[in-house]
């Protein structure tokens, strides 16, 4: 036996001897970038952390305040640890008080608030804190985001999740995308051992089931799509893509189809993964056939510099979650999205370590802290943190 084990351990000693390693040009992110990336990260946690105001918030918003704690908490750096902890902390205090009878979690009685955008953003940074203290409340703000969800099956956008409670308002992909990252984080809850009930469970998975049939609904796919705005031949530029809702793209018509964009195609795919599709779905397949046509960061392709860091930030979470280092261009080139991505942000950052959309001011991307939340969050998803 003793020399049976002597020859196992000798032949697991070539084997690991001998296997391959990476060089420097093969690995997805060099180390030399890694370095650079992590140290962009510190300045742009030292830019939140510097900037967050007295009452915990960033922006006295509890939805821009839980995209700024994601980043902080998600962002791993050692250096002024006990600072970047209590602001985190402090934050969550901030959005806890927030919470509402229904589970909602948001500004009520705000004007223009969004209780399902914000709702879904706070779920998804108590989420990922994860404060056993804050269990029942991420409890009540999931069912309050399954509550919300178009569930007629004679309404065209079932599945989906607007602004506001469910009913014959429009639905759009952005609230959710949200809504479902949301659930994805939380989904432990209604599953053993954790589930409360069998309704709970029943609810959940139907929730996802009806989340699918919204996405493709959404989608430039003919195959799995018959809306008279849906291409019409796999050689269209628009094939696979996302629009933002059922009849209407930001990005506008091309003739009689509407063209698709990149912040959405992510957000659907990203959204289709956690529904848990497979890569070889024709959907999901379409999608990423999409993003290698249009492969790029210096712009949300289909809208130019509008929404240029929500675009960078669902691209490196839709990316992260497929789980591939490289995208693979019609011209046959491999790109590593994640190296790309990180020198991209690299060059955008800003004198004080934060990160803002100086060509474009839609959907308040004028606002730095906002905007350093995305930049971390895409970074840190391009170095492997966070989300899976």
């Amino acid at each position: 036996m003793r020399i049976l084990i002597q020859t196992i351990m000798a032949v697991l000693a070539v084997t690991f001897a001998t296997a391959p390693t990476l060089s420097a040009e093969d690995k997805p992110v060099p180390d030399e970038l890694a370095k650079k990336a992590r140290e962009a990260i510190q300045k742009g946690v030292d830019y939140l952390t510097d900037t967050q105001e007295k009452d915990g918030s960033w922006g006295h918003h509890p939805a821009v305040t839980s995209l700024c704690a994601i980043a902080l908490h998600n962002s791993g750096t050692t250096r002024n640890k006990v600072i970047r902890e209590a602001a985190v902390e402090q934050a969550r205090k901030f959005i806890l008080k927030f919470v509402q009878k229904d589970g909602s979690i948001w500004m009520a009685g705000e004007e223009r608030e969004y209780p399902n955008y914000t709702t879904a953003c706070a779920l998804c940074a108590l989420a990922v804190i994860n404060n056993p203290a804050d269990v029942k409340v991420m409890r009540a703000a999931r069912k309050y985001l399954i509550g919300s969800q178009v569930t007629d099956p004679k309404n065209p956008a079932l599945g989906g999740i607007g602004y506001g409670k469910a009913g014959p308002g429009h639905p759009d992909l952005s609230n959710t995308q949200w809504a479902l990252e949301a659930l994805y984080l939380t989904d432990y809850l209604d599953k053993e051992p954790n589930v409360k009930s069998p309704e709970d469970a029943k609810k959940s998975d139907l929730a996802w089931k009806n989340a699918v049939k919204f996405l493709s609904a959404l989608q430039n796919v003919p195959e799995s799509n018959d809306a008279t705005w849906v291409v019409k031949d796999k050689k269209d530029p628009n094939y696979g893509s996302f629009v933002y809702q059922d009849g209407y793209s930001k990005a506008g018509k091309e003739g009689q189809t509407l063209r698709g964009y990149g912040s959405m195609t992510y957000a659907g795919l990203k959204s289709m993964v956690y529904a848990r599709l497979k890569k070889d779905d024709p959907r999901v397949k379409a999608a990423v056939e999409w993003g290698a046509k249009h492969y790029t960061l210096s712009e949300n392709p289909g809208l130019g510099p509008a929404g240029w860091y929500y675009y960078l930030h669902t691209f490196a979470k839709a990316h992260a979650v497929l789980g591939d280092d490289y995208v693979v261009t019609p011209d046959g080139k491999k790109h590593s999205w994640r190296a790309d991505l990180i020198s991209e942000l690299l060059k955008l950052q800003k004198s004080k370590g934060e990160w803002y959309n100086d060509k474009s001011g839609r959907w308040w991307e004028t606002m730095p802290q906002l905007v350093t939340a995305y930049a971390l969050m895409s970074i840190e998803a391009a170095l492997g943190h966070g989300l899976k």
